[in-house]
């Protein structure tokens, strides 16, 4: 089992020039793309989160941070936005993802004790899209209800701001740049999953996901979804566990 990886967020503004040769080399081991490009569209956003592990404390995974706190139809909220959300596979169930997001979670609820708060992201991988349907529940949009109407309009406000003439609210998707694409076999379909509802919904939802559109996501970061994430990552961490603790049989 691989070290559990570390978090640091920097304030993008201030990244020396050797973190960024380290998020490039990251970057393209996933995406097909130009590093101005993707480097350009890292740079606009206010702070991005890096995952460290080992002895070297090398980079396994990465995301760009925003926060804004903004008043929509006379109600106060914080929406955090992550994007290029990366993560190499052997240390997927770490909850790295999760520990960022109550890290900032935390952060605004100190400044904003009153105000609503909700993690808004896009997502071109049926990975990410299915770690809200493991973790969360309650999530929009999703195989098993129709978002709210307020929901709905908060994530068409948000979108067209962040996005512009590229978000399709009729779709709910971005349509591709053209620039950005993740890797063939960065995101390999397991059989077992084609039978999945919140797989099938996904790719029926953002069928141009594999070039690079990206569906859209709200989830509110209510107590019964933190309870949620909670559960799950405890579940993960007994399984390590008790991976860890089986003894090694001779051949």
């Amino acid at each position: 089992m691989p070290a559990r990886a570390r978090i640091e967020v920097l304030v993008t503004a201030s990244i020396p020039e050797r973190i960024w040769d380290e998020i490039w080399e990251l970057t393209r081991t996933y995406y097909e793309t130009e590093r101005a490009f993707a480097e350009g569209k890292l740079r606009e956003s206010e702070r991005i989160a890096l995952f460290r592990s080992g002895t070297d404390q090398s980079l396994v995974g990465m995301a760009s941070l925003d926060t804004h706190a903004i008043e929509f139809r006379e109600r106060p909220l914080v929406a955090i936005f992550t994007s290029h959300v990366l993560l190499r596979e052997d240390h997927r169930g770490q909850n790295l993802v999760q520990r960022l997001g109550f890290r900032t979670f935390l952060e605004m609820r100190l400044r904003h004790p009153f105000r609503r708060i909700y993690w808004f992201f896009d997502t071109f991988s049926y990975k990410s899209y299915l770690l809200l349907a493991r973790n969360l529940r309650s999530f929009w949009p999703r195989c098993e209800s129709i978002t709210p109407d307020w929901e709905q309009a908060l994530i068409e406000s948000l979108a067209g701001q962040i996005y512009g003439d590229a978000w399709q609210a009729s779709r709910g998707v971005v349509i591709r740049s053209g620039r950005k694409r993740l890797r063939c076999g960065t995101a390999p379909i397991d059989p077992a999953l084609a039978t999945n509802p919140d797989f099938q919904f996904f790719v029926q939802r953002n069928p141009g996901h594999a070039a690079g559109d990206m569906l859209v996501c709200l989830c509110p970061l209510t107590v019964r979804n933190w309870l949620g994430i909670a559960t799950r990552a405890l579940s993960r961490a007994r399984r390590r566990s008790t991976l860890i603790a089986q003894p090694i049989r001779e051949m």
